[in-house]
């Protein structure tokens, strides 16, 4: 496998590994995880605790995995990131599944998503959404225009507006994107990705609709701050640190900081990131399919432990090579 090709797969894989192995603990609290599972090193069947995601097996994916697939179908069908189509695919989506009866969605997308099916203004609906949804599924326009940083970063604005507008919700999907689409490239260090992170969230911050909120840039930015003055401890002693200083939930300006500093505490190892933030519990699928998908760009799919692609692919029926080819053969 050639490199580039190798971290868009690792980008994919990993995401959904970091979904599956989130998802038992989506919405609990650290002490709930210990309590429930000890800690969660590998693919486990949810507990009866567990309500977001009960009826899931384990190795099972969410929503978090799905949406970044239909962004992918888009970028693979339009050639660019197509609005229209978008939301014609979100909305297929919702009706076939009945996601808006399932309990796996967030907020935002289950105002997006109703607002949508019932024909209404989605981007006025959409102007107050500030959790993570835009952001858990904008890896694809990483890998997309991995060679283009400002197309990377304008498609992940046009892909947030419809359901998380906000100055939150639009910068949490610049920053992953950019930050991505830096370490698709395989030429940057995991200092170099979060500054791309920064700038992509300052972008975000500029176009999306203001409501009053902390800034995803500054929160970054903190992040980093806070793994660079405990380089000393352990991995787990840091995430720790980032966990209370800025929280692990759905929220914008929690969600995506604190995912990309276990990705840069974690030097970008797919392994070490997804065991330590999934085990921070609260919003874990989502925050795991993030980490996931930074760690997996940057150290690519050579790297993961060959039965976790096993099993995700095994029990999803996914070829996620196959999609990172598509991504990558459109692009060119």
């Amino acid at each position: 496998m050639n490199p580039l090709l190798d971290r868009a797969y690792g980008c994919l894989i990993a995401t959904a590994i970091g979904d599956a192995l989130g998802m038992p603990a989506s919405f609990m609290s650290i002490s709930q995880i210990k309590q429930e599972y000890s800690k969660i090193t590998d693919f486990v069947t949810p507990s009866r605790e567990q309500v977001a995601h009960s009826s899931i097996v384990a190795g099972g994916i969410t929503d978090d995995t799905q949406e970044s697939l239909i962004v992918s179908s888009v970028l693979k069908e339009a050639g660019k990131f197509d609005t229209e189509l978008f939301i014609l695919k979100m909305k297929e989506w919702a009706v076939k599944y009945n996601i808006l009866e399932s309990t796996v969605i967030g907020p935002s997308t289950r105002l997006f998503l109703e607002t949508i099916i019932s024909g209404g203004n989605y981007l006025e609906a959409g102007k107050k959404g500030d959790t993570n949804g835009a952001a858990m599924r904008v890896a694809p326009i990483g890998i997309f225009h991995h060679h283009d940083f400002e197309l990377a970063i304008q498609d992940a604005i046009a892909s947030a507006l419809p359901s998380h507008g906000s100055k939150p919700g639009v910068a949490s999907a610049c920053a992953i994107a950019a930050a991505v689409s830096k370490a698709i490239e395989g030429k940057s260090l995991p200092s170099e990705i979060m500054v791309a992170a920064i700038l992509g969230a300052i972008r975000g911050e500029e176009s999306g609709y203001d409501i009053p909120s902390p800034s995803v840039a500054a929160r970054i930015h903190l992040a980093m701050e806070i793994v660079d003055r405990n380089q000393d401890k352990p991995l787990e002693e840091i995430c720790l640190l980032l966990y209370k200083y800025i929280g692990a939930g759905m929220k914008s300006y929690e969600s995506i900081p604190l995912s990309l500093g276990v990705f840069y505490a974690a030097k970008g190892s797919v392994t070490d990131g997804l065991i330590a933030v999934v085990n921070l519990g609260d919003d874990a699928d989502t925050n795991g399919a993030i980490v996931g998908s930074l760690c997996g760009a940057y150290s690519g799919a050579s790297t993961i432990n060959k039965s976790w692609i096993e099993k995700i692919e095994k029990v999803n029926s996914i070829n996620f090579k196959e999609i990172a080819q598509d991504l990558l053969k459109t692009c060119s």
